[in-house]
């Protein structure tokens, strides 16, 4: 029975096949963001309304889910895509828009903003530390 050694050139080889496939990884996560980046918008559009109604004191029942739902679905999809910051931004509004008041409207706007600002960084893939 005869065995083989691995060569000293199965290690670069290796190597190379896990930076293509970080590569691919990094440019798939890119392709579905691109799809998503419409929804994501408008989710922040359905929460920038609900905010001006609120500041306003004139927002209802519907639009109020419709803004909780919509920070509850961005907190998730930014965060899938590593937009940890504009996520934890989506969580805090999530639990803000479930007993709004118009005396929070000025910083619910300023979490959408966090939102809006973190998700304009570009789709990146750490591999290390």
């Amino acid at each position: 029975m005869q065995t083989t050694t691995p060569t000293s050139d199965a290690a670069p080889h290796a190597a190379d096949l896990g930076e293509e496939r970080a590569a691919w990884t990094v440019e798939a996560l890119r392709s579905v963001w691109q799809r998503q980046h419409k929804r994501v918008g408008e989710r922040i559009d359905v929460i920038d309304r609900a905010i001006a109604a609120l500041a306003e004191d004139s927002l209802d029942l519907e639009p109020t889910r419709d803004a909780t739902r919509a920070a509850h679905m961005l907190a998730g999809s930014v965060g899938m895509f590593g937009f940890l910051d504009a996520s934890v931004a989506a969580r805090e509004l999530e639990a803000e828009l479930e007993h709004p008041t118009p005396d929070r409207a000025a910083a619910l706007s300023e979490l959408l903003a966090r939102v809006r600002r973190g998700v304009q960084e570009p789709v990146t893939l750490s591999t290390g530390p």
